[in-house]
């Protein structure tokens, strides 16, 4: 499938900014940022190279320099009692920040340039999100009241649809423009049409999605079911269901829409299973102890790894699913993030509060640009 060219223009400048930044060097520790206690969820905009912590129990965002790696922290006001489990999302194309406040029951609108907050209104438990950059639609899943807010993010004005029972995770395909809401306690996950923000389609799928992605380039989404231990493998365009048995209680799931991997992790497991999209053959690979978050790097072909059990981040290479352990010793890591453009990748430490940011080992990027982009 060809991507077209108003989403394969991003890919292409990060790429091309990527050859010229190709210095060899190994994994690198370049600093350490100490936050606020118990710091959540990061994101980053590649365009201006600043990175983004939050922190909802002292409803706040950090904005930490990508260069200098100074902290400025920009309240989000006040917040009624203390959540763990924000989201944040980042537009770069306009440079504006997203924060959820499952408590408050919002969603703060952060301008990257001046720092102004601006409110509004979400479903009950806000606890996951994705934004469209190709549309400028941000999608919210309300836990608490079954209800996905559909905001502008050129007007701010929002829509409210009714989902599942429960809706945990989203993912969005930028190409057909559809979105997906896996609800944990129907067991389904709706389907959106983004051009009309209307539920077009509601797929069975295995007990308790707990987590979801989608390969654009294929059209195919997969989640990951904590109790029926397996991923369920949609079709995107006849939203046909296919089971893949896993070990149990897959958690986490990630993908590498170039090589189409599909990557899981689990709740109490001590492996990273590596799906073929192609051919839904399965691999174990072992080494880590409790791997949590994960954070791919489509260009390069590496998968990094949260191994919270472990005190350490991992990093997968996707080529040859070796695994080169001990590539950031956090003693209570939960959450990593990793900016292609920079070849950086930063880890988040839970009691600690302390954001470490590494330099990636380098490695070789693809030889043709067109390939890449598919053009």
């Amino acid at each position: 499938m060809t991507i077209p060219v108003k989403f394969s223009r991003y890919l292409l400048a990060a790429t091309l900014f990527l050859t010229c930044l190709q210095i060899a060097r190994a994994q690198t520790q370049l600093a350490t940022v100490q936050l606020n206690p118990y710091s959540q969820a990061i994101s980053y905009n590649p365009v201006t190279n600043k990175i983004y912590v939050v922190d909802e129990p002292t409803s706040e965002v950090a904005e930490i320099d990508g260069i200098s790696f100074q902290a400025t922290f920009i309240s989000l006001g006040p917040t009624s009692q203390t959540a763990l489990n924000a989201a944040i999302r980042i537009n770069p194309n306009t440079n504006t920040i997203y924060v959820t406040n499952v408590v408050d029951n919002n969603i703060a609108i952060v301008s990257g340039a001046t720092h102004v907050v601006s409110f509004v209104a979400a479903g009950v438990n806000p606890v996951a999100m994705e934004i469209n950059l190709v549309t400028n639609k941000l999608y919210v899943a309300n836990f608490g009241n079954n209800t996905v807010t559909v905001l502008n993010g050129a007007t701010n004005a929002v829509k409210n649809l009714n989902v599942g029972a429960s809706p945990s995770a989203i993912a969005i395909n930028p190409i057909t423009n559809e979105i997906y809401v896996a609800n944990q306690n129907s067991n389904n996950v709706t389907v959106i049409d983004g051009n009309k923000d209307r539920v077009m389609a509601t797929i069975p799928v295995g007990t308790l999605p707990q987590a979801i992605a989608v390969n654009p380039t294929t059209n195919t989404i997969y989640t990951a079911n904590l109790l029926s231990s397996n991923i369920s493998v949609i079709d995107g365009a006849f939203h046909t269901v296919t089971e893949v048995s896993v070990s149990a209680y897959p958690y986490v799931i990630a993908l590498n829409p170039v090589t189409n991997k599909i990557y899981v992790t689990y709740q109490t497991g001590n492996v990273v299973t590596v799906l073929d999209g192609a051919t839904h053959a399965i691999l174990n690979v072992s080494g880590v102890v409790l791997p949590l978050g994960m954070a791919v790097d489509p260009l390069r072909n590496k998968v990094f790894i949260a191994d919270t059990g472990g005190a350490q981040v991992a990093i997968l290479d996707g080529q040859t699913n070796a695994l080169l352990t001990n590539q950031g010793s956090i003693s209570d890591v939960h959450a990593v993030a990793m900016n292609p453009l920079t070849n950086e990748f930063y880890a988040m430490g839970n009691a600690s509060s302390l954001l470490t940011v590494f330099a990636a080992p380098s490695a070789n990027l693809p030889t043709s640009l067109l390939e890449l982009i598919g053009q």
